[in-house]
């Protein structure tokens, strides 16, 4: 059987009542040549039975797959392993796509050549209510790094797109260090795409970001909690050994992680001696050996 051309991957997690929405704006979608990917993370309401009525009437493929609970990030990285196709989206489980989303992201990948190392396309996201989250890119396309999308540009707000499969499995994670810890952030893996190539990012809208403020699986106001202080260390650690070669020219945002990197290493009580090892870069080691004595009184 021909493979699809698209992976969208929805991990979830009780969202039973936010599926459906899912489904429809994928129903709904003119490009048909993807599969839908859902992998269950453990979840207790009627995912599995709601899921099997949506393969039943749907118009493009789909896969179900049930787990025990590992959270999103090593739920995300599964999909990546169980995914057919040449691209790869992940979509979360309450949000919704424009009928011409999967067509956009198709069609501008086709436009891309090799020599231009593109390993994402990234566009934009609206509300529910038909606002812009964030903001529009300067130009379109826009061709950099996350890094300077951030700092240079300084674009802010939620962005999506669709990247290639066989990049994300190119990402060096150690997933038994990851294994068992909770919550894990994107970035843990997303600044990798800097090591690897550069965004392809245009002014279209492709992904709906719904503002569901009472959910209560929501982290959107618990990122920062102590709970997720493993994740957190992880994240900026990420940061760091992606961009250290950045002190010198943009210092005052890896100062910024190494500030986060160091409070949140303390609160997972991590050792001074495997605070410092983390890090790759020399420089990073020598400030963190400055600074751990303060951070240790803060």
């Amino acid at each position: 059987m021909k493979k699809p051309l698209v992976t969208i991957l929805t991990p979830t997690f009780n969202r039973a009542h936010t599926l459906p929405r899912v489904f429809e704006s994928l129903q709904n979608q003119t490009f048909k040549d993807f599969e839908w990917l859902v992998i269950d993370d453990g979840s207790t309401d009627e995912t599995k039975k709601i899921v099997e009525e949506f393969i039943q009437k749907a118009n493009f493929k789909i896969r179900y797959y049930y787990q025990e609970n590992q959270h999103k990030f090593l739920t995300f990285f599964r999909g990546i392993d169980l995914a057919e196709g040449q691209y790869f989206s992940p979509l979360d489980s309450d949000d919704a796509l424009p009928a011409d989303s999967m067509k956009i992201l198709v069609n501008t990948w086709q436009k891309i050549t090799e020599d231009q190392n593109i390993v994402f396309v990234c566009t934009l996201c609206e509300d529910q209510f038909g606002n812009i989250v964030g903001d529009y890119f300067p130009e379109t396309p826009l061709i950099c790094s996350i890094f300077d999308m951030r700092y240079k540009y300084k674009i802010k707000g939620d962005k999506w797109g669709m990247g290639k499969t066989d990049i994300y499995k190119k990402m060096k994670l150690n997933f038994e260090n990851l294994t068992g810890k909770g919550f894990i952030p994107e970035g843990v893996f997303q600044f990798q795409f800097d090591k690897l190539g550069l965004h392809y990012c245009i002014n279209e809208v492709t992904r709906i970001y719904f503002r569901d403020k009472e959910d209560e699986h929501s982290l959107a106001n618990q990122f920062y909690d102590k709970r997720n202080a493993f994740g957190l260390a992880e994240n900026y650690k990420a940061f760091l050994n992606t961009y250290s070669s950045k002190l010198w020219t943009n210092p005052v945002p890896i100062l910024r992680n190494l500030g986060g990197y160091l409070k949140f290493s303390a609160t997972d009580g991590r050792t001074f001696r495997k605070t410092v090892s983390e890090l790759e870069s020399f420089p990073l080691k020598i400030l963190v050996t400055l600074l751990y004595p303060v951070s240790k009184l803060i």
